[in-house]
């Protein structure tokens, strides 16, 4: 029977996250494959995805997130960098603070986790810690590092959850003995791992379009609700 394991594609914005133009939808017989083709986009260029490009109908609906960055910038990168903040520092909508809103700024003496770096076209490098929230780089306000700090003093926006309790409030259920990914996003890229059996603190829960359940993790990151049981 056809059309009973749609992937959904979307096209983001990766300076903000917005969508570029309607999703697509494909349909297919579970166990067959599909390949899909980077749509052009006017005034973007397609830079990432979520997942493989190419794959197999699977027994649930599945969403893939294309990338592409404005044709303005000069490179947009993934990285897994740490940010230490010497002054209090200015956030941005976008990465063009003349363009773009200031929308608050990072405390001095924090440290924040950071996944995409963007050099536009004038040649300033921004990094992003929020899915609308870039800063500036300028060696007298920020520190960089690929090793992180103690784990507890990474900060994290849209984490108001975060602070009410650590309280483990669920175990991962996997696999004996492996480790499972946790992702910068739902449906993003991997940033890390937790290993089956682990307590973990669910801070956050969302629920998409397609009726998939995800929870954010304390001091982590997102996680499929299928291989969490809560306490």
């Amino acid at each position: 029977m056809a059309n009973i394991s749609p992937v959904w594609v979307y096209y983001k914005s990766i300076a903000t996250n917005d969508d570029l133009c309607e999703p697509k939808r494909i349909d297919g017989k579970t166990g067959t494959s599909y390949d899909i083709n980077p749509t052009s986009i006017n005034d973007y260029q397609y830079i990432d995805s979520s997942e493989e490009l190419s794959g197999r109908f699977e027994s649930k609906p599945k969403t893939i997130k294309l990338y592409y960055r404005p044709q303005t910038w000069q490179a947009v990168h993934r990285i897994n960098m740490y940010i230490e903040t010497l002054t209090d520092v200015h956030i941005f909508q976008t990465p063009d603070e003349h363009l773009s809103e200031n929308v608050g700024y990072l405390n001095s003496n924090t440290f924040w986790a950071t996944h995409v770096r963007a050099i536009t076209g004038n040649g300033q490098f921004w990094y992003q810690v929020g899915y609308k929230h870039w800063i500036r780089y300028d060696a007298t306000q920020i520190k960089l590092s690929d090793v992180a700090p103690e784990i507890e003093n990474i900060n994290y926006f849209d984490d108001a959850e975060k602070n009410k309790s650590t309280q483990p409030n669920a175990v991962v259920n996997f696999l004996p003995d492996q480790f499972l990914e946790v992702y910068a996003e739902p449906y993003g890229l991997p940033i890390g791992s937790t290993s089956d059996g682990d307590f973990v603190t669910i801070i956050k829960e969302i629920h998409d379009d397609n009726e998939i359940v995800w929870y954010r993790l304390a001091n982590k990151g997102w996680i499929n609700s299928i291989y969490i049981d809560k306490l």
